[in-house]
């Protein structure tokens, strides 16, 4: 089981490998989810792979966040480059990049990152039908749906094993985005969530109850391996050197079976560096975590971090070499040098007649002297004539050429022909703009449909008999509109995917919305099949390769700002969500059970107030293992006066959540008559989202 450390500087690169990790991922400047970590740019970063290579420690590079269209032309010559300087992956998000990825550069191995939300067996198959290798899980899937997804996804599964917990769903968060412009889903994010916030009432000092506590899994690796994991990944990218040191040296020592208390003692050390909330276990035994969880304000002191820092002073990585001499009087000398299935011959002067026999033992002592190189000799044979004789100096020359050809085989560059990026162009139906309204009631499903609405979107809040139930009784609607089911973000157990799947199988519905790719599987079936916003659909090529894919219809990111919306429209078509709280975060861990009880939602609507006195919905969906929690906005994002000034969608959404039915029919109309080209008006209070203000 491979062993994947974060660096996110020179130093910790350095700390990691002579630490033990088998694989290190960092970033190069821009287009990965850690922006403001040093990461490595230009010659740094060719050196930083040719500095792993050399030593034997794979290197995965993170194009890990979304990308806008004018971006796309500079992240393919980026991505060419990483192929060139031999990186032995990238790790990616935007499902556009990867289209590109396979198209211009196939040699390019893919994983597809934890953003992505693979988090069941049909996530990991539809990675791997668009060309990933490994899928990094979320870090909610339970240890017994890991065994189920490795076993029948047929990818390799990557899986975290230490280091911070996101509160929200992997690639789901638009909290830090709508607060403040910086997203998550971008590298920017801001981390709202550490700050203080707590559930249904103003904070106080030491209320941060959607700060989740560290995830450490020393004492269950065998665990992980027996699942089928391929390889555990610790976080930390942001952190200082001596945390990626302490944190991979005490992973390694578990994976290598050290005495437990060895084991004991770097666990103890790692955790003095940085410690948020103790040994925690995250999902994968359940939920474990805690929130409230903030890392100690105090420095780790000298006497800790020096003893930690001189376990990668010194070049202790060895990559092994084997040494061949011959030396013949009157013939050149030559070493032959072998690592693993390369193999380097050098020749230098000529052997010359002894006056007095030269020892081999002498020799192979000066072939060994590798000192700061990357090389350890584990064997040397030395063939020579009983009067040979070669100067020491020749001796440590040829060794030195043999190193430094060495190092060229194992750090060559790579050949990939120049990109040429063309943006992309769809012909698509420009008929009438489709009124799509997601309803939660079937109060709003009628209203909506009294006001014109075209698609009834069933949002329900849990998937069973109720969802069966509300279905049957709007079967009439199906005569004027279409009725399609709403499917949640994620489905953690085979037992909720049975319960969803029996909805979509079951006769009642026309259509459905994924909110993730991967249940385009589910709904394959279906004749109308929506792409939702939490699709990330943030430029052209990520709309094409989701049309590519089957769906019918593709709703636009919510980070996207007018003239964004607008050059994508013009060039690929979609849908755009015109109405509606945005969902800024999918939470598994509860805070509502966490810090006032399980039956408290059921005593009426529940919410998070931040430090600003902001307040955010709650809006939990009841599923077969817990509840899958929606943090909603705190104000309702209303562009539809806005929408004139677009191009026409090929489908609008207004999403509704608490409204009245009264509401639910005055914003469908007034969505209608924007659409004809009438004068109307926001609700109260209403946010415009990213339509004029961008993200970073």
């Amino acid at each position: 089981m491979e062993l994947l450390s974060p660096a996110g500087s020179r130093e910790s690169l350095v700390a990691a490998v002579q630490n033990g990790a088998d694989a290190v991922y960092f970033g190069g400047g821009l287009f990965n989810a850690r922006r403001n970590a040093a990461n490595f740019e230009g010659e740094a970063l060719r050196e930083a792979i040719a500095y792993c290579r050399l030593r034997g420690v794979k290197t995965y590079v993170t194009l890990n966040t979304l990308l806008f269209d004018k971006e796309l032309g500079a992240a393919l010559p980026f991505a060419r480059l990483l192929y060139l300087y031999g990186a032995d992956a990238v790790i990616v998000q935007d499902l556009g990049l990867v289209s590109l990825l396979k198209k211009h550069l196939p040699g390019l191995t893919l994983h597809a990152s934890t953003q992505m939300g693979v988090h069941d067996v049909e996530g990991a198959r539809m990675v791997k039908r668009v060309g990933a290798m490994r899928a990094v899980l979320a870090r909610e899937v339970p240890l017994k749906e890991i065994s189920i997804i490795a076993k029948e996804g047929g990818i390799e599964i990557e899986t975290f094993a230490h280091g911070a917990m996101c509160m929200s769903f992997s690639g789901g968060c638009l909290f830090s985005s709508m607060a403040g412009e910086r997203s998550g889903n971008r590298g920017t994010c801001a981390q709202p969530c550490r700050k203080r916030i707590r559930v249904n009432g103003r904070p106080g000092e030491n209320d941060y109850q959607l700060s989740l506590s560290d995830l450490c899994l020393i004492g269950h690796l065998g665990e992980l391996k027996s699942a089928g994991v391929a390889c555990v990944k610790i976080e930390g990218r942001m952190k200082r050197a001596e945390y990626v040191a302490a944190v991979t040296r005490a992973y390694r020592m578990a994976l290598d079976g050290a005495d437990i208390r060895e084991i004991e003692r770097e666990t103890e050390r790692m955790l003095a560096v940085f410690n948020r909330g103790g040994v925690r276990t995250g999902y994968y035994f359940g939920d474990g975590g805690v929130t409230d969880a903030r890392a100690a304000s105090a420095e780790p002191s000298e006497s800790l971090l020096k003893p930690i820092r001189e376990t990668y002073a010194r070049e202790e990585r060895k990559r092994e070499a084997v040494f061949f001499m011959e030396l013949h009087v009157n013939d050149p000398a030559i070493l032959t040098m072998r690592c693993g299935e390369n193999a380097v011959r050098v020749s230098g002067e000529a052997v010359q007649r002894a006056h007095k026999p030269m020892d081999a033992s002498r020799v192979e002592e000066q072939l060994k002297k590798l000192g700061g190189t990357a090389f350890a000799c584990t064997a040397c044979e030395i063939s020579m004539d009983e009067n040979a004789y070669l100067p020491v100096s020749a001796v440590n020359s040829l060794r030195r050429e043999a190193c430094a050809a060495m190092e060229k085989i194992l750090t060559a560059p790579r050949e990939a022909e120049a990109i040429l990026f063309e943006p992309v162009k769809l012909a698509r139906d420009a008929g009438d703009t489709v009124v799509c309204a997601k309803v939660k009631t079937e109060e709003q499903a009628r209203a909506a449909l009294l006001a014109g609405a075209q698609e009834l979107l069933l949002e329900p809040e849990s998937y069973g008999g109720a969802a069966l139930s509300a279905l049957e009784s709007l079967q009439d609607v199906r005569k004027s509109a279409r009725l399609l089911l709403a499917l949640p973000a994620a489905m953690l157990t085979r037992a909720e995917h049975e319960r969803v799947k029996g909805l979509l199988h079951s006769g009642l519905i026309d259509g459905a919305m994924a909110q993730h790719f991967a249940q385009y599987a589910l709904m394959e079936h279906l004749p109308v099949k929506l792409a939702g916003p939490a699709l990330n659909a943030m430029n052209a090529h990520v709309v094409a390769a989701l049309y590519d894919l089957g769906f019918s219809r593709i709703a636009l990111s919510l980070e996207l700002t007018k003239p964004q919306m607008r050059d994508i429209l013009v060039s690929v078509g979609g849908m755009v969500q015109i109405y509606g709280r945005a969902e800024l975060m999918q939470l598994f861990h509860c805070p509502v059970k966490e810090h006032t009880g399980c039956n408290a939602c059921k005593k009426g609507s529940m919410t998070m107030v931040d430090g600003e006195g902001r307040v955010f919905p709650l809006s939990p969906i009841v599923q077969e293992s817990g509840c899958l929690v929606r943090m909603l906005n705190c104000d309702v994002t209303d562009i539809t006066d806005l929408v004139g000034s677009l191009p026409k969608p090929e489908a609008i959404l207004l999403a509704f959540y608490n409204e009245t039915p009264e509401r639910v029919a005055e914003r469908v109309r007034a969505a209608k008559a924007a659409l004809a080209g009438g004068r109307v008006e926001p609700v109260p209070g209403a946010t415009r989202g990213h339509f004029s203000r961008a993200v970073e």
